[in-house]
Formats: C-alpha cells, structure tokens, sequence
C-alpha cells in the first residue's frame, strides 16, 4: 500500500470486513445472509438502513448540488 495516501479508517474498514469474511470462509453470500437474519437486532441496537427511495434522494440531491458547483465555477 502507498503510505502517503493511507487512511487509518478505511485500513480499520477492510481489516474489519476481512475479519467479519474470515468466520464464513470469505464467503460474502454467506455473511450478506446472517447480516440480513440480524437485521432486527442490529436495528434494536440503534443502527439504521437506508432505504432504497432514501438512497435514490441522496444520490439526486448530491448530483444536483454537484452540477450547481460546476456551473458556479464554470460562471466565474
């Protein structure tokens, strides 16, 4: 890994995704499964899913604001 673009959270993300794959054999089928039947729980926890249609409006709104930046830059 190139040290001068290292990123101490995405390093902690992957060793953490790999760790998670490791107890199904790094089947990612297999842990996308028993994420789902957890679903509950990791709610009651205090987690949230997006849903699709919150999904679909983020990425809306991110896409318009980006193409009103670059109209700004592009006006000045």
């Amino acid at each position: 890994m190139n040290e001068k673009f290292h990123d101490p959270i995405v390093a902690e993300v992957r060793k953490n995704r790999e760790e998670m794959l490791a107890g199904f054999n790094g089947n990612t089928k297999k842990l996308t499964e028993y994420i789902d039947l957890k679903r509950s729980e990791i709610e009651a926890a205090g987690l949230r899913y997006e849903t699709p249609e919150e999904r679909q409006n983020r990425l809306t709104r991110n896409r318009k604001r980006r193409e009103m930046e670059e109209r700004r830059v592009a006006s000045m």
